[in-house]
């Protein structure tokens, strides 16, 4: 049975959240799962998102931070969640190959099992061959897409519309992810709301689309109950271990990792040139 480390972390600041994330798949990729909290609540950018889209001075005014990923896709309100993040080399056999959707799919049925054991029937979005949303590869649609439709632009939202093996529940997106890959590595993290905020998001978005509640649902909403943090963490970890066949060991960082999200938080992810130059 293969072994991969396991990291639960305390809540911490997106800068340093990302810097993590990055750590660990840059640092010498140890087959990782991360499950961490964001404190204080933060907005998200995509890597090539435009930081225009979303409202600073409303952002501020909530005391909610910003920062921007490493991998692609839109803007996602951290608050009451869980987010995952899985590290692994592109080429391992558990991925299906080293195409982004093949990842994506089978990173998706983890967590459809793990989602099973709360009792939610959470369900794989079909590929999105002729749509504009697809899993996002630093930014980058893994298919092309079409020119935009002339009903307007794409919403700055990521809970807007799921993309390609993203997560529904009676049709309405539960699971917001992106994956970046760089030297081998892959780097998919992605939100599990716990609870909703689509009104406090689109709060904080210069252009909100109108109907987001109705296009995006929490856990509470979707199991039916309250559901913690903890109790959700335990049930991906099933979830994994049953779809995968793997076995998980509690670990943190390495030390050259630490020192390697250090240098990334302060010198990338709290740099304002990085979050709000684009």
């Amino acid at each position: 049975m293969e072994h991969w480390r396991l990291i639960i972390d305390i809540p911490r600041d997106g800068a340093t959240n990302m810097a993590r994330d990055e750590a660990l798949a840059y640092a010498g990729v140890v087959p990782t799962l991360r499950l961490y909290a964001w404190q204080p609540a933060c907005v998200s950018l995509g890597r090539f998102q435009r930081s225009g889209e979303i409202d600073q001075a409303a952002c501020a005014q909530a005391g909610i931070d910003v920062v921007r990923r490493p991998s692609g896709g839109r803007a996602l309100l951290h608050a009451s969640e869980l987010t995952y993040a899985v590290v692994v080399d592109e080429r391992h056999a558990l991925l299906g190959g080293s195409s982004i959707l093949a990842s994506y799919r089978q990173i998706s049925l983890a967590l459809v099992a793990g989602l099973r054991q709360l009792g939610v029937a959470a369900e794989l979005t079909p590929v999105q061959r002729h749509a504009t949303r697809q899993p996002m590869l630093d930014g980058v649609p893994s298919a092309p897409k079409p020119a935009r439709a002339a009903s307007g632009p794409i919403s700055a939202a990521c809970f807007d519309a799921p993309a390609s093996y993203e997560l529904t529940v009676h049709g309405r997106k539960l699971v917001g992810s992106a994956q970046t890959r760089r030297n081998g590595a892959i780097l998919q993290h992605g939100a599990i709301p716990l609870a909703a905020h689509a009104e406090r998001l689109s709060g904080l978005l210069r252009h909100p689309p109108a109907d987001l509640a109705a296009r995006m649902i929490a856990l509470d909403e979707a199991a039916g109950r309250a559901i913690a943090f903890d109790e959700l963490a335990e049930a991906l970890l099933a979830g994994f271990r049953a779809s995968w066949g793997i076995a998980f060991v509690p670990g943190t960082l390495s030390a050259a990792e630490a020192a390697h999200a250090a240098d990334l938080r302060r010198a990338k992810y709290s740099d304002a040139a990085w979050t709000f130059g684009r």
